[in-house]
């Protein structure tokens, strides 16, 4: 009987066994009561009772409702409406839903299985069946059988490894990735990370954050437009106003590219690369150049900073500009390579190779290899105190030269100053040129003004009164002044290369 009074009406079959049925033709409806069991096609739904209206083809049902779709998903509430004809249904109170991986529960849901789609807006959790992973959000969309998920407005995602908290997720439960957009924070048990879109990979371990993309570590801070990451791979990559900071090494790197590679220990920085070593908040060393290469311990500190192509160096005391830079930062080495000159103080040192050497933060000594050439300016009327040789060492105290080794064809041009004071003011007054060429030279200086000579061997020197200086005595062969190139400030070397 119940077989046929519903066996021609969509498919759709009463299962014998319930207590009560109730023709109601004046409302075209039946009434069923107790052990309801409903059959349409290879679904089932289970109630304590149920209307049927035949003529509208639809079903409401109460009490203990559940619904079975193909042995695959169930649906749990307190009372449900179904429209066969749209194969659209509304479910009410205490609503779960579940399948073989993800359980979800929310007070009220929505659901057409023409288009496979539940819709939450009151609220819902979700949560692995197999795992920790849990979301909440107070408005979702899901998909059972292409398993996608979208999330809205105070969406919150916990798992042992991770928080996430955004205004909007997407995830796909067969690929294993989610998509955020808005404002998304998303903390692990070392990192806080955010941004304002992105994605991450659950089975591939990657992910990218975009737009205000950062990542804070206890003592790293990482900045910038878009943010690659791969772990199985160890490897990072930044695009558009990267910044990376390590407050533990008092260096912080910059650029609009940066590649980090944790297995090889290495991090490649270009685009207004720039580092920055600001041990002494007062006294920072800036380094610019084309491409920067920075170069990892064990410990992952900071061990060797290549620096390529135009290549500026910027340091209250001491700027340079060369080729291709290395800076050793244990040993505190920094050597310049390529068409080097260094500047500290008035005085500017140049050869072929130049090795500058910190102690204390300070510059200490320079060995410059080849082609030593070491030239101050005496004043405006282009005269220039000299020092030239094969290499030379160079001795400092507080940014100013204390001592000079000459090694090989040294050659020194040297002018001596006289100072007279009145009540006012200091007069000085250029006396006369001295010129020495020796194998070796030691030379001695005080206030910039040499102080004491030691010569290795018989030296050939002349003392010229300023009115009788030969013009070709007054500079070495291998004379130049390259003050236009010296760096002015570490924002100056940036600007010149937009």
């Amino acid at each position: 009987m119940w077989n046929y009074s519903f066996g021609q009406i969509d498919s759709l079959e009463l299962v014998e066994g319930v207590d009560k049925l109730i023709l109601q033709s004046k409302s075209g409806r039946y009434l069923l009561k107790g052990n309801v069991v409903i059959k349409q096609n290879n679904d089932r739904m289970y109630c304590d009772s149920a209307y049927y209206y035949y003529r509208k083809k639809e079903v409401y049902a109460y009490g203990k409702v559940h619904l079975n779709k193909k042995d695959t998903l169930n649906l749990y509430c307190d009372s449900l409406f179904f429209n066969m004809k749209t194969e659209y249904a509304k479910l009410w109170g205490n609503v779960r839903l579940r399948d073989n991986e993800y359980r979800l529960s929310t007070d009220s849901m929505d659901y057409d299985a023409k288009l496979d789609r539940g819709v939450y807006k009151n609220g819902g959790m979700i949560t692995n069946i197999v795992s920790d992973e849990r979301l909440t959000s107070k408005v979702g969309y899901f998909y059972p059988k292409s398993k996608d998920f979208f999330f809205r407005s105070d969406v919150m995602y916990t798992s042992n490894e991770y928080k996430v908290t955004t205004d909007t997720l997407q995830f796909n439960g067969r690929k294993k990735r989610a998509y955020f957009f808005g404002p998304t924070d998303i903390i692990s048990q070392d990192a806080k990370m955010y941004c304002e879109s992105g994605w991450y990979d659950v089975n591939k371990e990657e992910g990218v954050l975009q737009k205000n993309a950062s990542i804070l570590r206890d003592q790293e801070t990482i900045f910038a437009d878009s943010l690659y990451y791969n772990s199985p791979k160890g490897l990072s990559i930044g695009q558009g106003n990267v910044l990376i900071r390590d407050s533990s090494q008092h260096i912080e790197f910059s650029g609009d590219y940066a590649r980090s590679s944790e297995k090889e220990s290495v991090a490649l920085i270009t685009g207004k690369a720039l580092v920055k070593r600001f041990e002494d908040p007062l006294d920072t060393l800036f380094i610019h150049a084309d491409t920067l290469f920075n170069h990892l311990d064990s410990l992952n500190d900071s061990r060797l900073v290549l620096a390529y192509h135009g290549v500026n160096v910027y340091k209250k005391d001491l700027q340079g500009v060369c080729d291709s830079l290395s800076y050793d930062r244990p040993q505190g080495r920094m050597t310049l390579f390529h068409n080097p000159v260094l500047w500290t103080g008035k005085a500017q040192l140049s050869g072929d190779t130049i090795t500058a050497i910190e102690k204390e933060g300070k510059i200490h000594k320079a060995f410059i290899q080849h082609n030593a050439l070491t030239v101050s300016e005496v004043d405006s009327a282009a005269y220039y105190n000299q020092v030239y040789g094969r290499n030379m060492v160079t001795y400092f105290d507080s940014a100013s030269i204390r001592r000079v080794d000459i090694l090989g064809n040294a050659k020194s041009i040297n002018f001596i100053e006289e100072e007279k004071e009145n009540d006012t003011t200091v007069m000085v007054k250029q006396q006369g040129m001295n010129r020495i060429y020796s194998s070796d030279i030691t030379l001695y200086f005080k206030k910039g003004n040499i102080e004491g000579v030691t010569y290795r061997e018989a030296p050939d020197g002349v003392m010229y009164p300023m009115d009788q200086i030969k013009q070709n005595e007054a500079r070495v062969e291998q004379f130049k002044w390259d003050i236009s190139r010296r760096p002015l400030s570490w924002q100056g070397m940036i600007q010149e290369e937009d």
